[in-house]
């Protein structure tokens, strides 16, 4: 299973902490939009996104966001199919 920061991120809206209120705030369809034929870095382009968005309180809970996706992500692919 390849799991994306941006689908796991939807996932993450009914939270009641700073991911969910940053997964919320998102403009997913910009956000899909911006992704769009860029190279595969992942992280790196979320990063550019969210650095653009002249919030630093994002960049911090973007760093969290990831970190937590980046666990869910290994346990998603250890998981035998």
């Amino acid at each position: 299973m390849n799991l994306k920061f941006e689908e796991w991120l939807v996932d993450q809206k009914g939270r009641q902490d700073e991911v969910g209120d940053f997964a919320r705030g998102l403009n997913m369809p910009d956000v899909a939009q911006k992704l769009l034929g860029r190279k595969p870095d992942e992280h790196k382009n979320w990063a550019d996104i969210v650095i653009g968005m002249s919030k630093p309180l994002h960049i911090a809970t973007f760093n969290a966001a990831w970190q937590e996706f980046q666990v869910e992500k290994k346990l998603a692919a250890d998981v035998p199919r």
